[in-house]
């Protein structure tokens, strides 16, 4: 697929690096969709486990007191519904939730961009100019070789379309501050060679503020599910102080739902890993500007080195915990459904 590019005075852009942004985006926009379909499914399933729970106890309250039949019979007809809906979604889950599609395609991206980057800054196996082209080429093809006989290819890959130097840009809050201000980060073409000063900013402040935007993110999701773990443990001791304690079923539910949540996203972990990362990344800018000018020049390949081994570092974590959480899942779900066949079979 030719992508649009806007016309300038400048030399036209390499059709190799076209090239590698165009697969670089197409194996984002998919781990993107990949992710939200994932957790859509496995955030289904949550909530229907806590509704399974909340109706078996309504319908236990509601035995106990004379209510309307019609009542009764709608809350049975659910009652038998929910839980057959939450075993298929069981039994799919595996299959067709894409978690491994989006670890898979995220990691292979971020990769992408670390020889993209590398390649405009022209350091590294990119040093010499007349054969950057062809090493790139061969790079992409190692990290898509990479991706052979996994899931990916059990399904399709929608293209990316659009326009390379359009991208979505971060929120900025009121307190943030750049570590550079050099440099209007809306001027990158994405094809064009970088000089150190177009680097840092381009590519080093933007993964640094990606990390501080997302970290804040994360800390939000931990208090707030930790604080509703705290309060509902506060909740099930009310409970049962007031000799309700059938509803503790519920609120023990609604516990795990949190509980299951935090670890489904690896939330604390995740925070930790970002917020180291964004640390090294604020140490190397800092490094840097300590350098005089010739030091600067010296040490160029030093910067991108060091920020993409920073970057690709939390990559390769951040796909190995997901890995581990993605195969404890799945036992847990063949487990489940291991019982539930055993219950049907007896």
């Amino acid at each position: 697929m030719a992508l649009e590019i806007e016309a300038t005075d400048s030399p036209p852009p390499s059709t190799t690096l076209q090239q590698a942004w165009e697969r670089q985006r197409t194996y984002s926009k998919n781990a993107q969709a990949a992710q939200r379909r994932f957790f859509r499914l496995r955030i289904g399933i949550l909530v229907l486990s806590v509704l399974a729970t909340f109706l078996a106890v309504t319908n236990s309250v509601l035995e106990k007191v004379s209510v309307a039949e019609q009542v009764a019979t709608v809350i049975h007809v659910f009652l038998l519904l929910v839980p057959i809906t939450l075993s298929v979604l069981m039994a799919g889950a595996v299959k067709f939730d894409k978690g491994n599609n989006w670890i898979l395609l995220r990691g292979s991206a971020e990769l992408m961009k670390k020889e993209i980057y590398c390649y405009r800054a022209q350091v590294g196996n990119y040093s010499d100019k007349n054969s950057r082209d062809i090493k790139l080429a061969n790079k992409l093809k190692l990290i898509s070789q990479r991706l052979k006989g996994t899931p990916i290819h059990q399904s399709s890959l929608n293209p990316y379309e659009g326009e390379i130097t359009q991208e979505k840009p971060l929120s900025k809050s009121k307190n943030q501050k750049p570590l550079a201000n050099l440099i209007n980060k809306d001027q990158d073409d994405k094809f064009s060679d970088l000089t150190p000063e177009k680097y840092l900013v381009w590519r080093l402040e933007e993964q640094f503020q990606w990390y501080r935007q997302h970290a804040r993110q994360l800390d939000k999701q931990l208090h707030y599910f930790q604080w509703g773990i705290y309060l509902l443990g506060g909740a099930g001791t009310f409970i049962v102080a007031v000799g309700q304690e059938i509803w503790v079923t519920f609120s023990t539910a609604l516990t795990a739902a949190f509980s299951g949540f935090l670890e489904l996203k690896r939330v604390e972990a995740t925070l930790i890993a970002y917020n180291q990362a964004a640390d090294d990344l604020y140490d190397i800018s800092t490094w840097w500007h300590a350098l005089s000018s010739q030091e600067k020049l010296e040490n160029f390949e030093l910067l991108v080195m060091s920020t993409e081994t920073t970057i690709q570092s939390e990559n390769a974590g951040w796909v190995q915990e997901m890995n581990d959480a993605l195969m404890e899942l799945y036992s847990e779900a063949q487990k489940a459904s291991e019982n539930g066949k055993s219950k049907i079979e007896n």
